[in-house]
């Protein structure tokens, strides 16, 4: 069984402080806007394949239902500014399939998107206690798809992995979490994991 509650993931990335965190209800009402401006950006609703438009109550809607099928629905943060969001969904025992977004367009292709995947990985490991992450992308998403290369995924043509493809152009890669744990030492040892406390102005 997954841990109840709110879960963060921080680490000092040079001069930047990264953070990878759980929103709250709260929090998810107070930037709706801002998620929903990420999605409906042309770019990012192209690389997603994402056919609909959303407005802010779509958003807490959608939080709302996710967190309540058991999906860990994570913000990434850079001192301080949402950059974007990520998830671990159809969760199954110890696997689950992992998705992420730079919904800033300014900083995409500067490198956040695989430091705040590798600190979702440091969460999926000794927060949940994955040992399989499973991933999809269309082969034009050359970015996205380096991130995952660069953390350690491989394509992966098993009926579990095609199994998350929901268009034939699809690619299925899977990473096995133990392999991360060794290529990713350092991370591991830097990144400080905590429960969040709700009541705090920061973590209500």
């Amino acid at each position: 069984m997954l841990p109840e509650g709110y879960w963060s993931v921080e680490s000092l990335e040079g001069e930047a402080r990264l953070r990878v965190y759980e929103p709250t209800p709260a929090e998810v009402q107070a930037s709706a806007s801002s998620l929903a401006a990420f999605y409906n950006d042309d770019h990012n609703a192209a690389m997603m394949t994402n056919t609909r438009r959303f407005e802010a109550a779509d958003v807490v809607e959608w939080y709302a239902r996710s967190r309540a099928k058991g999906d860990r629905l994570f913000w990434l943060e850079r001192d301080g500014e949402l950059l974007g969001d990520a998830d671990f969904r159809n969760i199954e025992g110890s696997e689950a399939e992992f998705a992420i977004l730079i919904g800033r367009r300014c900083q995409q292709n500067r490198g956040w998107g695989t430091r705040f995947a590798a600190m979702m990985h440091v969460a999926a490991r000794r927060v949940f206690g994955f040992d399989r992450v499973y991933a999809t992308v269309i082969p034009r998403n050359i970015a996205s798809r380096r991130v995952l290369e660069k953390l350690g995924y491989r394509l992966d043509a098993s009926p579990k992995a095609r199994l998350l493809l929901e268009r034939e152009d699809e690619l299925a890669m899977s990473l096995d979490l133990a392999q991360f744990e060794q290529l990713h030492a350092g991370l591991l040892q830097r990144a400080v994991i905590t429960r969040r406390g709700v009541g705090s102005p920061s973590d209500a």
